[in-house]
């Protein structure tokens, strides 16, 4: 069993959690509205987030909490292009796991695997990032600090 977190780095893995849920519901939702070209590479971010859910989800619960439920506020492609939401959903799960980084660097116990986990999934996701903005066309699709707005 892996040790009971802070109560912070506990709130930060659930934000964490919470980003994942959003992002494998997102994925299904912009995928059909992609040119075809694209979709394979939605579907692949999709099934990562799944998995990244399911994970996070099975560690908090490892940890002796509960895991949140899916907030059901998920993004809709509601006068936003496909790309923009992708570029949102993995912004979102930087964050997410930018501030889990930072909360378990203040946690007691032995939390290095955590963090470790923590960081591996930001890089991903900034670089999830980095692509779809490639693909969009952005001007600048490297962002120096990813993770630093505040997961939603």
């Amino acid at each position: 069993m892996t040790p009971r977190p802070e109560p912070a780095a506990l709130a930060a893995w659930q934000d964490a959690l919470a980003a994942e849920q959003q992002a494998a519901w997102g994925y299904p939702l912009l995928g059909p509205h992609l040119p075809a070209d694209r979709q394979d590479r939605a579907r692949a971010c999709q099934i990562v987030h799944e998995q990244a859910r399911n994970d996070t989800a099975d560690a908090i619960a490892a940890a002796g909490a509960t895991p949140r439920a899916g907030r059901g506020d998920y993004p809709s492609l509601y006068g936003v292009a496909p790309l923009a939401l992708a570029i949102r959903l993995e912004d979102d799960c930087a964050a997410g796991w930018r501030y889990l980084y930072a909360a378990l660097a203040d946690a007691s116990g032995n939390v290095a695997a955590q963090r470790a986990n923590a960081q591996r999934r930001l890089i991903d996701s900034a670089l999830r990032a980095a692509r779809w903005r490639l693909l969009s066309g952005a001007p600048h699709p490297v962002v120096a600090f990813p993770g630093t707005t505040a997961p939603k």
